[in-house]
């Protein structure tokens, strides 16, 4: 597998790309990234590396480790955000006859000044809602 294969193969697979960067960094992610000959795993922070949790010589390899770390993430998607809980729980209907398992996480008017409803699919799960949000 190379990295165009790779990022295919993770959209495939429904991770999130708010959580990694393939080929160059991004803010808290994980990234693969190629440094001196040798291709690496690590948690971007802030502009700051980890310490690797992975290395190789190898593209595919390295590919292949990035693919199955990513899809053991949560990958959680974000399909819907509204200013009341019916038209969140509306929406979660409508997710459910797509076929898909919604979650919610709520942020509470403490935190925002208002609160906001908001509706989550995990994984594949966002290829079934798509269609509901645009």
């Amino acid at each position: 597998m190379n990295l165009r294969q790779l990022k295919k193969r993770l959209e495939e697979e429904g991770c999130s790309p708010l959580n990694y960067a393939v080929g160059g960094r991004a803010s808290d992610a994980f990234c693969l990234i190629k440094e001196a000959g040798r291709w690496k795993v690590c948690y971007s922070e802030r502009g700051r590396d980890s310490d690797p949790i992975f290395t190789s010589t190898s593209e595919s390899e390295a590919c292949e480790y990035f693919l199955d770390h990513m899809c053991r993430q949560p990958n959680q998607h974000l399909v819907g955000t509204f200013d009341s809980d019916e038209e969140a729980k509306a929406f979660e209907v409508e997710v459910v006859r797509a076929g898909a398992r919604p979650f919610r996480n709520d942020v509470p008017a403490s935190i925002h000044g208002t609160p906001r409803f908001r509706v989550f699919v995990a994984g594949k799960d966002i290829h079934l809602v798509r269609p509901l949000m645009s």
